[in-house]
């Protein structure tokens, strides 16, 4: 049976995309938005790949992937004057498996406010808001699952309003070592009501690979990743694509490909990493990603291991 579980997994990946709700509308748009410079360098394939505190966004079984308390914290200049800041934390429990929690938050600066004529009306505020708190643990040495609560809430002006949903995954390891799949389902249930017009939330589909081999020498690393995603309000699925290459455990370069998107395109990546103690893990990763027509943005991750 356990030799079994791993191409369960995978076939439930392909299933997981296969069987997506019907193309729609829905709420908190920025729940889109990809946390974690890593990940955004390496094209959003996270699916096998996410690990620490940003897999309660991608993955949450991830965070029984690597065995490391761990805090990370990313700033993201997005288009126009919008930025998007995430902070994260992921604690291991000894052999009770790890806990998650996760705050994001999205500033929109100051609006202009139009009639129905177009005539100024003055200026106002918006935000977004997610808080997740999710826990993983490994249920045999090559399979790992994962679940998350979350609290979404938005403000336009004077009107708010909020939502709770859920997220679950898997993470399994298959007989070729290195070569994982992953499969999770982001932004379960929950709807957004403004007023008296409603929306669900965004629901994420997403199932991938993610194969990690020696290359160049025992301390260097390549990961190739490769996810398909599919959203509760597109009708189509979407490819996304990436590398990652650690050159001595210490310096990594990135790049990725998000294929069928309305603008997203190719992205890119550095990320570094100090270790002064043996137990003690400091972390810095910038990421690139072309936006077409609306140019590009950045992100800026910073984060710890110990």
């Amino acid at each position: 049976m356990k030799r079994l579980i791993p191409y369960l997994v995978a076939a439930l990946a392909t299933a997981c995309v296969a069987g997506a709700a019907d193309a729609g509308s829905s709420a908190a748009a920025f729940l889109k938005l990809g946390v974690g410079a890593r990940a955004v360098g390496m094209g959003e394939a996270q699916a096998a790949a996410a690990e620490g505190p940003e897999a309660l966004y991608w993955n949450p079984a991830g965070l029984a992937v690597n065995s490391r308390r761990a805090v990370s914290f990313t700033h993201n200049e997005w288009l126009e004057d919008v930025r998007y800041e995430y902070l994260g934390l992921s604690y291991p429990l000894f052999n009770l498996g790890t806990i998650g929690f996760s705050a994001g938050r999205v500033g929109m600066g100051k609006l202009t406010g139009r009639d129905e004529l177009g005539n100024y009306t003055g200026e106002f505020g918006a935000s977004d808001m997610v808080l997740s708190l999710g826990y993983a643990r490994r249920l045999f040495n090559f399979l790992a699952v994962g679940a998350a609560a979350e609290y979404v809430s938005s403000k336009i002006e004077d009107e708010s309003a909020s939502a709770f949903a859920g997220s679950v995954g898997a993470v399994g390891e298959l007989p070729l070592p290195g070569l994982a799949v992953g499969v999770s389902a982001s932004n379960i249930g929950g709807e957004m009501k403004f007023i008296d017009e409603g929306d669900p939330l965004p629901l994420a589909l997403r199932g991938g690979v993610a194969y990690l081999l020696p290359f160049g020498g025992e301390s260097n690393d390549l990961t190739v990743a490769v996810d398909a995603v599919k959203f509760n309000d597109r009708d189509d699925v979407m490819v996304n694509t990436g590398v990652e290459y650690w050159f001595m455990k210490t310096i990594a370069a990135r790049a990725g490909y998000k294929g069928n998107y309305d603008e997203d395109g190719l992205t890119g990546g550095l990320g570094f990493k100090y270790s002064p103690t043996a137990n003690l893990g400091l972390l810095a990763d910038y990421a690139y990603a072309d936006m077409g027509l609306f140019g590009a943005t950045h992100r800026i991750s910073l984060g710890m291991q110990f």
